[in-house]
């Protein structure tokens, strides 16, 4: 298993120094730049010291795959737009959590809503086949989204669609705050794709970037990841203030257990 981190492509540099084997960026900020911004970014991609082999935060709110106003015709142009540059810069996996644009609107019928999500991740096979890459469903906390809470759901979903560009994550906060079991890995076999890691507070109030006597065990996650022949990778993802010196606390306490 590489691990990597989620952060901005300028903090690569950073990151590769502390020892990270690639960064986990936003698709919505990719897709957001302006086209001199993008471009110098990709002009860079031949220096880069680690790969950005993955990307998060694939929808902005306002391009709705869930609703009564989902749009084929602006799915088409953000898709296009942003697999296109996140792919020209060397990504191979997007992160479908989304809770803003995926939430189910108040008073509209969740079994429609789980029928769009199906026919949106059925849309997005072309440009996954086009771009050469895999999406994996991200279960948030409900707090964050009430749809797809659960790795078990996201497993389900992955298999409806029965296609080996589509799969699902496992996002340890998410899955601690939901109160699902590890196994959740096993019993989604090949379909897990991803898995994101992080030290979540004592009163789930958010996460922080793990670190060597923290108080928390990580060995039972990933030690199941091992045991279940896991081929993927794992993102530590959560919010610091000084990425030098909570980055390599991280790397500490993750990778002898990798």
């Amino acid at each position: 298993m590489k691990l990597g981190l989620c952060t901005a492509p300028q903090n690569i540099e950073t990151a590769a120094q502390l020892g990270f084997d690639y960064i986990e960026c936003s698709v919505t900020s990719i897709a957001a730049m302006e086209q001199s911004e993008f471009d110098a970014l990709l002009a860079k991609k031949p220096t880069f010291p680690i790969p950005i082999l993955k990307c998060n935060g694939f929808l902005p709110g306002d391009v709705k795959p869930v609703g009564p106003t989902v749009s084929e015709e602006a799915l088409d142009a953000y898709l296009e737009k942003a697999l296109s540059r996140v792919s020209a810069l060397g990504v191979k996996f997007v992160v479908f959590g989304s809770g803003g644009a995926r939430a189910v609107p108040e008073g509209f019928s969740h079994v429609t809503a789980w029928r769009q999500i199906v026919d949106f991740l059925r849309f997005l096979i072309p440009y996954c086949e086009k771009y050469d890459i895999r999406i994996a469903l991200e279960p948030l906390r409900r707090k964050e989204c009430n749809i797809l809470n659960l790795v078990s759901e996201g497993t389900i979903l992955s298999a409806m669609v029965d296609h080996p560009r589509i799969g699902v994550l496992g996002d340890s906060f998410h899955m601690i705050t939901s109160g699902e079991p590890w196994d959740a890995f096993k019993y989604a076999g090949e379909k897990l794709l991803h898995v994101h890691i992080s030290h979540s507070l004592p009163d789930l109030s958010g996460r922080i970037y793990p670190a060597p006597d923290d108080g928390e065990d990580y060995a039972p996650m990933l030690n199941t990841l091992k045991e279940m022949g896991y081929q993927g990778d794992v993102s530590i993802e959560a919010g610091c203030k000084d990425l030098a010196v909570e980055g390599a606390a991280a790397i500490a306490c993750l990778r002898p257990l990798l």
